[in-house]
C-alpha cells in the first residue's frame, strides 16, 4: 500500500530536523520534497546534482587554484571581521594594485545639520607604502579622533590594527600571485571564492533554521492547547500566504490548477535561503497536521532523541525504528 501524501510531508519534516549537519539537512529537504510533491527520480537526481555543498566545492577546486582561492577567502574573512567590529569605522577598500591605500568610511557620531545629508559618511585614506608602524599609527590616530570614547574602544582598536596588519600582508601575497598568473585564471579564482562564500553563508542560515525547526516541532508536538499556541498561529499565517491556488491555461488550451511548488522552485530558485526552505517546511507541516490524529503520531525517541512519525498501531512513547531494530555490530 502506498504511503499517503500527508505521511510524506511528515517524513520531510522529521528527516530535516533529525539531520546532524546543515548540509545533510539540505539534502534531506530535497529528498523529502521529491517524495512529498511526487516529482520523480529525474528531478531528484538533478536537484541533488545542483545542490551546492562545501564538500563538493572542495572536490571541484583544482589543486593549482587552491592557494589563491584560500588567500582570497582569508581576505574576505578579515574584511568581515574589520567591518563587523562594534564601532563607527569600516574599511571601504584597499587598492593594493595601485595607490596602495586603505580607504575607511566613518559614520558621524552626531548629525551634521549643516550638510544636505546629516548622516553622510566621511572618507579617510591611509597610504600603506611607508613603514608599517607609520601607517598603523595613522590609522590609530584616526580611530582615536573619530571613534566613541570608551574603555571598550581600546580593545576594538587593537583588534582593528591586528586585522589590518594581516590584511595588508595578505594583499601583498595576493598581488604577487596575481601578477604571476593569467588574468582569466585570477578571475576564475575570484569566482570560486565568491561561490565558497555563498555556500558557507547559506549553510549558516540553514543551521539557524534547523535549530528553529527543532524547537517548532517540539513546541507544537507538546502543546496542551493548540488554539492558543502562538507558534502554530505564526505557521498558519505563513501557510495562508504560501498556499496559493492559482489557475492557468496550458499550451493545449486546457485550464489547470498550478501546483503550490513546482520543480523549478527547487532547481532554479532565487532569494533568501531562510525563506526558501521555511515556506516549504511550513506548508508540509500544516498539510501533515491537517489530518486528524497526525499530531499524536509525532514522537521523540527516548533513546536517541530523534523525531519520528509513529506507525498506526505503534504506541506513543516508544523508541524510533532504528533504536528498536539496531543493526548488528
Amino acid at each position: 500500500m502506498k504511503r499517503k501524501q500527508d505521511q510524506y510531508f511528515g517524513r520531510l519534516i522529521v528527516d530535516f530536523v533529525n539531520s546532524p549537519t546543515p548540509e545533510e539537512a539540505g539534502e534531506a529537504f530535497i529528498r523529502g520534497a521529491a517524495k512529498a510533491f511526487r516529482f520523480g527520480t529525474p528531478f531528484l537526481e538533478h536537484a541533488l546534482e545542483s545542490y551546492l555543498t562545501l564538500k563538493r566545492f572542495g572536490e571541484t577546486l583544482l589543486p593549482d587554484d587552491r592557494e589563491v582561492v584560500n588567500l582570497l577567502l582569508e581576505e574576505r574573512r578579515l574584511l568581515s571581521i574589520v567591518n563587523n567590529l562594534p564601532c563607527n569605522i569600516s574599511l571601504a577598500s584597499y587598492d593594493y594594485d595601485g595607490t596602495r591605500a586603505l580607504t575607511f568610511k566613518i559614520q558621524p557620531l552626531e548629525p551634521k545639520w549643516d550638510n544636505e545629508n546629516p548622516y553622510e559618511e566621511d572618507l579617510f585614506r591611509v597610504p600603506v607604502s611607508g613603514a608599517e608602524e607609520e601607517w598603523l599609527g595613522e590609522v590609530a590616530e584616526m580611530f582615536d579622533e573619530h571613534a566613541p570614547l570608551s574603555m571598550e574602544m581600546d580593545e576594538v582598536k587593537e583588534r582593528l590594527l591586528a586585522c589590518l596588519r594581516e590584511y595588508v600582508e595578505l594583499g601583498d601575497r595576493i598581488l604577487a600571485i596575481r601578477r604571476a598568473i593569467p588574468v582569466e585564471k585570477m578571475h576564475g579564482a575570484q569566482k570560486m571564492a565568491a561561490l565558497h562564500s555563498q555556500i558557507r553563508t547559506e549553510k549558516e542560515v540553514l543551521a539557524e533554521l534547523l535549530e528553529r525547526w527543532r524547537m517548532i516541532v517540539t513546541e507544537v508536538m507538546e502543546a496542551q492547547d493548540l488554539s492558543r499556541n502562538l507558534t502554530l498561529q505564526d505557521l498558519l499565517l505563513v501557510y495562508n500566504v504560501v498556499n496559493k491556488r492559482e489557475w492557468a491555461v496550458s499550451e493545449e488550451g486546457a485550464l489547470y490548477e498550478k501546483p503550490v511548488f513546482d520543480e523549478s522552485y527547487f532547481t532554479e530558485r532565487a532569494g533568501l535561503a531562510d525563506e526558501y526552505h521555511h515556506n516549504v517546511l511550513v506548508y508540509a507541516y500544516i498539510e501533515f497536521l491537517k489530518i486528524p490524529g497526525n499530531r499524536g503520531k509525532l514522537s521523540r525517541c527516548p533513546s536517541c532523541g530523534a523525531f519520528f512519525v509513529a506507525a498506526p498501531r505503534q504506541p506513543t512513547g516508544k523508541r524510533c525504528r532504528i533504536c528498536r531494530h539496531p543493526r548488528p555490530a
